[in-house]
């Protein structure tokens, strides 16, 4: 008879489940020397010394009683230099606390089990978490994977599901991380104090630590970057396009009222030159166009500048319109020049150089101006120049003279004054020392006649040398700037007419061009004649324009966009009436009467109430005094009551 199965026939019991839990890698006894400090290094060069001396004892002691020998002149402290040694390596405060005999031991038995190694004997930082263990670990740590996760021994488990937690878009804090992981963590790990997780997060490195809680651009500024070298270039063989929303009010230029108008600007990467630049109200083809213009412009008046072998530019809607970019019709194509666009938005570290000469040029000169809406503009003085600007174009309104007056503020530049102000700020800029560019030995620039010092060249003084060494740039005749600088388009005859921009054009040449698609070139100021050519480019005529349904003269594509954008200024305000008339229309509120069904108990009891109070109504009242009587006459009297029933 058996007292007792046998092991075979005993229930198995569940394997743990360890899906959720960090996997742990147990700690080497010996750290790597890149892991240690230079407080650590004495300490082991201290431990090392006392060791040596046991281990060269004599040859009739044994190791105990060379430790013991070694502690005892410790302890009596004739030797010195032995004393200091057992201080550096004991690494304790207060003179007190001396070096015993199990700790020589201790360090003795650790340095025979790891083969004699000296990094063995390392002291146990004061951090249970190695910033360099830590860093390693986060380095090839992927987010999301904290069940799976292979931590060291070091590491505490709750670590990677705090990482995943705190390191997202949202950015939450702390403590916020903290209360969302004590809730959802497994219950297996024991939930770390606020200050164990700041202590830990503290030795996370920036780049980890935000990784996750920025993105994109806003994440690239914390991670280096390539430096690009343009130096062994000829002027104008690299050049970088880019709009900018100018940060201070000025005068729209057909109301007069204030706004943010848009400046574009071309910079030659080699000499760091502002080859051109353009305004408008908006970011559009145009303004772009108009910048690239300026900048291949080369005349009397200009003589810096030509036409850029290479265009480098952020996807912007008004870099990317076809008009300009189209391999075959756009404008840098037609020009010569070949256009680089990045491969994916939302990269401007691959154009820095036009990216930061924003802040350099515009932005310095926007400070200069009253109206100035920078973010680090006082909000207080921001807001009343942002008041009396308001203030001022209602008096402009209320006189009727909106549209005629160039400026509705005296705060604000007219249109006319501010294309002065950007001239004389591009002037400045190219004239001013650049610390990309080298350096030379020469009188200041605002001060030809003083002290040479030592200083970088200006953009100017670059492009002299270069012009000086035979440099020449490449531009086109002013005969052929307007034609070269013209939209080309495509459109399609039919019956000797075209449509272009709403306008219909007419030649009798076209009568062979019938359902086949030409390219028109025209100027963007006067709509009234266009030139028309075949896709090998060979002129064909001179079409006129004819008639336009729509409208009673021809419209200029700065007329058109400017109808453009006055429509879809209507839609979008449009849209904000209906949505603020939609929280007060009372036909889209349905009110339903509220029925609450009850017992007949508690029906019983309420009409009995209601009895009990008509009855104390109908009683006669008898008063105490007559200061009642009056307040109850007058009570009756005010709610038109009777004291007494009939």
């Amino acid at each position: 008879m058996r007292m007792f199965p046998e092991a075979s026939e005993l229930p198995t019991l569940p394997a743990a489940a360890t899906a959720n839990l960090p996997m742990a890698v147990p700690r080497s006894l010996t750290p790597d020397t890149q892991e240690l400090n230079a407080t650590q290094e004495r300490i082991i060069t201290a431990r090392f010394q006392l060791l040596q001396m046991i281990e060269n004892r004599a040859a009739d002691k044994t190791v105990m009683q060379a430790a013991r020998d070694i502690i005892d002149a410790i302890d009596n402290g004739a030797d010195e230099r032995l004393v200091s040694i057992a201080a550096t390596a004991n690494d304790r405060q207060g003179k007190e606390r001396g070096l015993s005999l199990p700790t020589l031991m201790r360090w003795w038995t650790i340095y025979q089990k790891t083969d004699k190694k000296q990094n063995s004997l390392a002291p146990v930082k004061g951090d249970r978490v190695p910033r360099r263990v830590l860093v390693a670990w986060l380095r090839d740590y992927v987010p999301g994977s904290a069940g799976h996760a292979v931590l060291p021994a070091c590491i505490p488990a709750w670590a990677p599901y705090f990482l995943d937690e705190y390191r997202r878009p949202q950015k939450p804090s702390l403590q916020q991380s903290l209360i969302r992981i004590s809730r959802d963590m497994p219950a297996d790990i024991e939930r770390p104090s606020y200050d164990q997780v700041r202590r830990v997060m503290k030795k996370v490195p920036e780049i980890y630590r935000e990784k996750g809680r920025r993105t994109g651009a806003e994440y690239k500024s914390l991670l280096g970057y390539m430096e690009r070298d343009a130096s062994m270039f000829a002027p104008m063989s690299i050049c970088q396009i880019d709009g900018h929303s100018f940060k201070a009010y000025v005068a729209h230029p057909v109301t007069g009222a204030h706004f943010h108008p848009e400046v574009c600007a071309v910079i030659c990467l080699t000499t760091k030159l502002l080859a051109g630049w353009s305004a408008g109200i908006a970011e559009s083809h145009q303004t772009v166009g108009d910048a690239y213009r300026h900048a291949c412009t080369v005349n009397s008046k200009k003589l810096w500048g030509g036409v850029p072998s290479i265009l480098e530019a952020d996807r912007g809607a008004g870099n990317m319109a076809r008009v300009n970019t189209d391999e075959y019709i756009g404008l840098f194509a037609r020009i010569g020049t070949t256009f680089i666009p990045p491969e994916r938005g939302g990269n401007p570290q691959s154009h820095g150089a036009i990216e930061r000469s924003n802040q350099s040029i515009w932005i310095r000169a926007a400070k200069n101006l009253l109206t100035y809406t920078g973010k680090d503009m006082d909000r207080g003085a921001r807001r009343q120049v942002y008041d009396r600007l308001e203030r001022d174009l209602k008096a402009v309104q209320k006189a009727e003279k909106l549209g005629v007056v160039a400026k509705t503020s005296e705060l604000l530049m007219s249109w006319a004054e501010f294309l002065a102000f950007l001239e004389q700020t591009a002037l400045e800029y190219n004239n001013s020392p650049h610390k990309s560019l080298p350096k030379i030995v020469v009188p200041p620039p605002h001060a030809p006649e003083g002290r040479a010092t030592r200083r970088h060249m200006t953009p100017f003084e670059c492009w002299a040398d270069y012009v000086s060494r035979g440099f020449e740039p490449v531009h086109p005749d002013d005969a052929l700037l307007t034609k070269l600088f013209a939209p080309h388009v495509p459109v399609t005859v039919r019956r000797e007419k075209f449509t272009l921009n709403g306008n219909t054009y007419h030649s009798l040449d076209l009568a062979e061009y019938h359902n086949q698609q030409v390219v028109v070139a025209y100027d963007i100021h006067t709509p009234d004649t266009v030139s028309v050519f075949d896709h090998d480019e060979n002129f064909i005529c001179e079409a006129k324009w004819q008639g336009n349904r729509v409208h009673a003269r021809p419209v200029s594509s700065v007329e058109r966009a400017q109808l453009q954008r006055h429509d879809r200024r209507l839609k979008n305000k449009a849209k904000q009436i209906d949505l603020i008339n939609a929280e007060t229309d009372r036909k889209n509120v349905e009110i339903k009467a509220l029925h609450k069904e009850i017992d007949q108990e508690t029906a019983d009891y309420e009409v009995q109430e209601e009895r009990k109070r008509q009855y104390m109504l109908a009683t006669p009242k008898y008063f105490e005094d007559e200061h009642e009587v009056y307040d109850t006459l007058y009570h009756s009297y005010k709610h038109n009551e009777r004291l007494v029933p009939e």
